[in-house]
């Protein structure tokens, strides 16, 4: 399975508050994708700092 994420923070941005909480909801919403992505992202830094 790849790990790309192709979500960025332009596809939530502009968002009222009550579409937010419907993202918040959702487990495949561009929120989650977005959520996912910055964790993925801070794991692949830890592991190129620890080599």
């Amino acid at each position: 399975m790849s790990r790309s994420i192709h979500v960025t923070y332009k596809n939530i941005r502009g968002l009222s508050k009550k579409e937010v909480d419907e993202q918040v909801g959702d487990p495949h919403s561009d929120l989650r994708q977005l959520s996912q992505k910055s964790a993925l992202k801070k794991e692949v830094r830890k592991a190129r700092n620890k080599k």
